[in-house]
This record gives C-alpha cells, structure tokens and sequence, in this order.
C-alpha cells in the first residue's frame, strides 16, 4: 500500500525565504549555563540585562515602538529587586519556595551586539521572560509606562511585532506556559519545582517517584507537539489546492493541517491527513521547512505533496468547508499583486481568494511552490 501512495519521497533544504516568523535565530540559548546558578545569579542581576514581561502569557509590548518592552534589575525597582534576589536565591536552593516567585525563564544571550555583560569567555546580551500576573508589584511598575499594551491575540503579535521580536515572544511564551500549567509531577502528583532557571522542573517528592527516579530522565522538560501543514499540487503541478475552514476570516484559504498521532512517521501522517480532509492519495512529498508555533507549544512541518490524482472528496473527516484546485499561476498572481487586508489576508481587490499574510508557515509555503513549479 505504502508503494502505491509514495513513489518517490524527497526531503528538500531549498526554501522561499530564509527567516521564518516565530523562528529567526536571534539569541544564543546557552542552555548548558542553565544549571550553573552563579552565570544566572550575575546575568540577571546585570544592568545589560533585558526582561521581557508577560501578563498571563501575553507579551507586554510598546506600541509606538512595535517592540516588546524590556527592564532590567536596575530600572524595575526597589520592592522587585528583592524579588529577583529570591528567585536567584530559590534557584540554587530547587526548593518548594521557588514556587512563590515569579516564574522566569533564561532566554539566552544576545551575541550580536556589544555588551560589557562577560562570564567567563561568554558575552552578550542577557534575556529573562518574568510572568508578572501573580505579583502585583510588577504590574504596578510597568503601570508608569506610557503605550504599553499586552498583547492577547495572535492578530495583536502578528500586527506588532516584527521576526526578531515575535522569536523572542515565543520562545518565552512556551516556557511559561509550560511553567505555569505544570504544577504537579506526572509521576506521583507532588508539587514540582522550576529548576536551571526555568527550563526543567523537579519533582518535590521526597520518597519514591516513578519520575524523580529514574535513572534516564529525572526531571521533566517542555512538551513540544508536532503538527503538519501541507500543500498539495495536483499531479501536473500546475494547480494548488486551497482549503478553508469557517473560522477562517472571510476570503482566507491555506493548507490542509493537523496533528501527528503517536506512532507515526512524518510521512505518513501527511498520507493521513491528506487522505482523511480531501480524500486525496499523496504520490509525492517534500519536507519544506519548519516553524515554532506558541499556541501552546507546537513545531509546525511545512510539506509539500503531489497527488496521484485531483478528485477531492470532503466526506471522510468532516473539517473543511472547502477544498479547490486553484491555478498556479493565480497563486503567482495573489503572492505579486495582493495587498494585505484588515483581517491580514493577501489579496487582489475584488477577488473571493486569499492567502495568510506572509509571517505565516502557510504561505511560505505557497511561496516556495509559485518559485519551484
């Protein structure tokens, strides 16, 4: 069966564009200085260091500037100091006080720009996320700044932040909610601890623990879910297939997308998807490119599949509203000639047909098919 639905399977390196929102490699995680509580203990305190703040898990961003907002230990104030100095404190300690700190999570270093931060023969900028929704004190501090705004939505993100600032936003925004969603240890029920500067957790249990005991992994670590978004051609190449669901904005079509399912090659879970949503037998794949998603905690797979034949048929899994064959050279069309809308739909004044605007997975997506076929 699988010989009839993949003749040939390629992964290709070749893609659209080379940054990817969500996705560009602005800091150097240095995860290996996680564990070293003296490099968190001086990187934190130090006045080059930048806090990028989260109110219940949206980011706190200033609207003038279209950038996350940042402080540092010596701009957050008095009464907050003594915060960060209990985390460092709890930090080193990995006791159940930790629990009554913020939660903040070590991002990284900026190495791209000068900074007099130094440990050791490392250098850079210093990045912490702090969610601050627990601790009044923190919200009261950025109440003195003017234009700052969360933002809640992903239109808000998408809207405000440009590819550096949107990569640092989630790769904060996944820890956190991490953190704040993953109280109790999945092995025994007992409270967990942040521990490594927000990038593990422990569990507290001081008896036996099917997790704290084992002899691989003794602490848990961010849950990251793998999904699928695929554009399909149809076998001469020369038409794409557009889908929409209802929840789209009006005149928005992408992808056929969804979740990998335990127990499956990439591959054939594109064979499913494909099948079960347009009822369509994949021929040919190309692996594209990938994309961080942080809602929640997804790796978006950018694929490409060529069908054996173009009968789309919508009566298996009953989730789109609409799948058509749509020809390639209009997709070129909308990619040079659209202008994003209000709702951030690419698309050409007058037309019922549009694409996501281009921070999206989806359209680089239709990016890379309009420059490869």
């Amino acid at each position: 069966m699988a010989s009839l639905i993949f003749r040939r399977l390629k992964h290709t390196h070749k893609s659209a564009l080379s940054e990817i929102y969500f996705g560009v490699n602005t800091l150097n995680r240095h995860s290996f200085l996680r564990s070293d509580s003296q490099f968190i203990a001086n990187s934190i305190t130090s006045p080059y260091s930048k806090f990028v703040f989260f109110d219940n898990l949206s980011p706190i961003a200033n609207i003038e500037q279209g950038k996350l907002f940042t402080l540092n230990y010596n701009t957050i104030g008095l009464e907050n100091r003594y915060l960060i100095d209990d985390w460092i404190k709890n930090n080193e300690l990995r006791t159940t006080q930790m629990n009554q700190s913020p939660l903040i999570h070590f991002l990284g270093l900026d190495t791209s720009k000068f900074t007099p931060f130094k440990y050791n023969q490392y250098s850079g900028v210093p990045y912490y996320a702090i969610e601050i929704s627990k601790h009044p004190s923190l919200a009261q501090r950025l109440s003195k700044y003017e234009n700052l705004k969360p933002l809640i939505t992903r239109e808000d993100v998408n809207k405000v932040l440009d590819y550096k600032e949107s990569t640092i936003f989630s790769h904060g925004k996944i820890y956190l909610e991490w953190l704040s969603t993953t109280k109790y240890c999945k092995g025994c029920g007992s409270q967990t601890i942040p521990i490594n500067a927000g990038s593990e957790l422990k569990c507290s249990n001081t008896e036996s623990c099917p997790v704290k005991d084992s002899p691989v992994s003794n602490a848990s670590f961010p849950r990251l879910d793998p999904a699928l978004i695929t554009c399909v051609l149809n076998p001469t190449k020369d038409k794409v297939l557009f889908t929409r669901m209802s929840k789209f904005p009006a005149k928005m079509y992408t992808h056929i997308a969804g979740f990998m399912e335990p127990g499956e090659t990439l591959e054939e879970s594109v064979k499913r998807e494909v099948w079960e949503e347009a009822g369509l037998i994949v021929d040919e794949l190309h692996i594209v490119r990938s994309q961080p998603w942080p809602y929640p905690a997804n790796i978006m797979i950018g694929c490409v599949a060529i069908v054996k034949d173009g009968n789309i048929d919508l009566n298996h899994d009953i989730e789109l509203d609409e799948a058509v064959w749509v020809p390639l050279t209009k997709l070129k069309e909308i990619i040079s000639k659209g202008k994003e809308d209000e709702n951030l739909t690419i698309i050409i004044k007058g037309e019922d047909k549009g694409i996501p605007n281009d921070k999206t997975l989806a359209t680089k997506l239709f990016q890379y098919v309009a420059q490869n076929y």
